[in-house]
């Protein structure tokens, strides 16, 4: 299967099987559709993750309609504008679906960010330290899906 333009993998047995019990699929969204510094190889390397990469949000989109994703990646180079893009497609199309955001140390975000759960990491960002992050949000966003609301009883 070929994949949409855009879109790269690190793992080729993506394109056809992108997630499976154990294995989740990760969406990074990096200008060029790729990892110029290295930071997600720890991910990527990971047995547990499939890492897919879209170069834009339009890419992203259609990545979120296809695939089954669990978390949503900005990299650093993706602009606030950009990520607005992202997080409308995601609530759209994915409601819920957990999202981090990496920025320079100095860069401001949006407060919308902030209501909407977006995670926020700061550069410089070591790649075991973005894995670590991963690793605490899925397993926030599990601990969240499993929790009943007032008066229901837990989900199993």
């Amino acid at each position: 299967m070929l994949l949409p333009p855009g879109v790269t993998t690190r793992d080729r047995s993506a394109s056809v099987a992108p997630a499976s019990p154990g294995r989740r699929a990760l969406l990074v969204v990096s200008p060029g559709a790729g990892d110029p510094d290295g930071l997600f190889l720890e991910l990527s390397a990971r047995a547990d993750y499939i890492v897919r990469f879209a170069g834009s949000p339009g890419a992203a989109e259609g990545e979120l309609r296809d695939w089954p994703v669990a978390l949503v990646i900005a990299a650093p180079g993706v602009s606030t504008g950009d990520v607005g893009v992202l997080l409308a497609a995601a609530h759209r199309l994915r409601p819920g679906i957990p999202m981090l955001v990496i920025r320079n140390r100095q860069a401001e975000e949006p407060p919308a960010w902030a209501r909407r759960g977006v995670g926020v990491l700061r550069c410089p960002l070591l790649p075991e330290a973005l894995s670590r992050s991963v690793d605490v949000v899925l397993g926030l966003a599990e601990g969240a899906a499993g929790q009943a609301a007032p008066g229901e009883r837990p989900r199993r």
